[in-house]
């Protein structure tokens, strides 16, 4: 009777209770993923924006994995969208996929309890091998079983950390107040053209030019055209907007110390940033001429931007303004496009 039921624990605690336990947490975790699963929730929008709307640059989908990027601090979801519909459409294409992405965040919430109860199954499987030893019937069967359970619970919790869907940066609030504006003032069924940038600065493609000094270190400069905007106005003109960073950084380098002549790593050093603005209005010559005046001229201060060149030859407006800050909210740009219409003057029928 005693050999019966070593058989039956031994039958239990390594082939039913192991694989009982393992199917339920590989369904759990495959609920999990297909809820949560970053192309489905954030693919679902793209029509909004254009015929082949959010893309990134390297995979030609949404970029979804939070990274570490300058540009914007911290962790981020890094996005490239592009941008050619109405700007309505654009406006409620990129709602849609902020409520997705929430959504598919609350979804991951649903399952974070499932590492810990996990935990406390595997515990008590080990408890169970206690009492037996207890009762004089020595064995590990239940043991093995609850620190499969912990290591099936832990890689389970890893996964729900690295799908979560980090927040988007600031440049995407800014994006969507900007096109929200000038929704009205585009020519009725025109769209809008452009992208908007949001995967950061520290990438090889965005490298502007290198230079070396005379100690040989390396310095890369970079430029990033977050956001590009083109559209044609209810009023005739053509408008163009362009918002950049450039950064500057100090690549990492080795020297000699002075003192033990040994060879010493330098880390690379972040040497600054600055947005700049380019503005780009092309005239519409039957309705405006344009005036230029004390209140737009290079050295003068719009919001967080100084202007520093102004060029209104041959019909066209050229604006360019540049910033030392970090980040520029959306009142800015519109402040210095605002700034730039000024000096455009209805004609008199």
């Amino acid at each position: 009777m005693e050999a019966l039921i070593g058989y039956a624990i031994l039958f239990f605690g390594f082939c039913v209770l192991p694989l009982v336990t393992l199917g339920i947490i590989l369904f759990f975790i495959y609920r999990a993923r297909k809820s949560h699963s970053t192309p489905t929730a954030l693919q679902a929008a793209p029509a909004q924006f254009s015929q082949s709307p959010m893309v990134s640059q390297k995979t030609g989908r949404i970029i979804s994995q939070p990274v570490k990027s300058q540009s914007f601090g911290g962790q981020i979801t890094p996005l490239y969208l592009t941008l050619a519909s109405k700007p309505l459409a654009i406006i409620d294409g990129m709602d849609k996929l902020v409520d997705q992405t929430n959504l598919a965040n609350a979804s991951g919430q649903r399952w974070k309890l499932l590492p810990r109860l996990g935990f406390l199954v595997g515990l008590g499987m080990i408890g169970i091998d206690l009492l037996l030893v207890i009762f004089g019937y020595p064995s590990c069967v239940f043991s093995i079983g609850g620190l499969a359970i912990w290591v099936v619970s832990f890689v389970f919790s890893i996964t729900l950390k690295r799908q979560r869907i980090s927040e988007f940066p600031e440049g995407f609030q800014t994006g969507r107040e900007i096109i929200y504006t000038l929704r009205d003032d585009l020519k009725p069924g025109a769209p809008l053209l452009g992208h908007l940038d949001l995967t950061g600065y520290r990438q090889k493609e965005k490298v502007a030019r290198s230079t070396k000094d005379a100690r040989g270190r390396a310095t890369q400069y970079y430029r990033d055209e977050w956001l590009s905007l083109k559209a044609k106005l209810y009023d005739g003109n053509v408008l163009r907007v362009s918002a950049l960073q450039r950064a500057k950084i100090r690549q990492s380098y080795t020297k000699r110390s002075q003192i033990s002549g040994k060879m010493k790593t330098k880390p690379e050093k972040f040497k600054g940033s600055a947005q700049q603005l380019k503005i780009r209005i092309v005239v519409n010559p039957e309705i405006y001429e344009i005036a230029p005046n004390a209140e737009l001229s290079p050295g003068k201060q719009v919001g967080k931007y100084v202007i520093t060149a102004l060029d209104t030859q041959g019909g066209i407006l050229n604006l360019i303004a540049s910033s030392s800050h970090e980040t520029i909210e959306a009142e800015h740009i519109l402040s210095v496009l605002h700034s730039a219409y000024s000096i455009l003057q209805r004609k008199v029928a």
